[in-house]
């Protein structure tokens, strides 16, 4: 990245108790998959929009679109539940867990062609999912009011640390 660029998303942040249950539930599958590389609950999110790499004005527009973004839109209602893989189950990279409840609300506030996802392990490649997509199929998780966004900023990884390390620039209120 050059001087002065950041990367960022657009994102809900899950609450501890949401991310504790998803964490238990996929225990088992962490051990029966060990091949696929988990996420860690810490890292889990409802992606809005990734926006990519971004230059100061960039990010300080941005700032201003999601300020708008969440003003308009109002407290979600939602549960993440099911699970899937991208860009297909028989021949996929990306393993996640959908969500459900106010769907209306999140097309609101989310990217146009934004699947509401949070994703809980990847391939190093194309791998066959079915199997694990099915095990998580049937996860259901606590529902809880999403009242906030955040845009964040994702810091790469440096030698010795495993996966991208996220700080939330802003947060702005739901219907605030």
């Amino acid at each position: 990245m050059g001087t002065g660029r950041r990367r960022i998303f657009a994102a809900l942040v899950l609450p501890p108790d949401v991310e504790a249950h998803l964490d238990q539930a996929i225990d088992g599958l962490r051990t029966a998959h060990a091949e696929l590389r988990w996420v860690p609950s810490q890292r889990w999110h409802l992606t809005l929009e990734f926006l990519g790499e971004c230059g100061p004005h960039e990010v300080d527009r941005q700032l201003r679109r999601w300020e708008r973004r969440a003003a308009r839109g109002w407290p979600l209602e939602l549960k993440l539940k099911g699970a899937g893989a991208f860009p297909h189950t028989w021949m996929a990279r990306v393993l996640w867990t959908g969500i459900d409840g106010d769907l209306v609300g999140w097309r609101k506030v989310a990217a146009y062609d934004q699947q509401a996802h949070v994703t809980v392990a990847r391939a190093r490649e194309r791998t066959e999912l079915t199997a694990v997509v099915d095990e998580l199929s049937s996860y259901a998780g606590p529902s809880w009011t999403a009242t906030e966004l955040a845009l964040v900023e994702s810091h790469l990884r440096s030698r010795g640390e495993r996966g991208p390390r996220y700080e939330p620039l802003e947060t702005f209120e739901l219907g605030g």
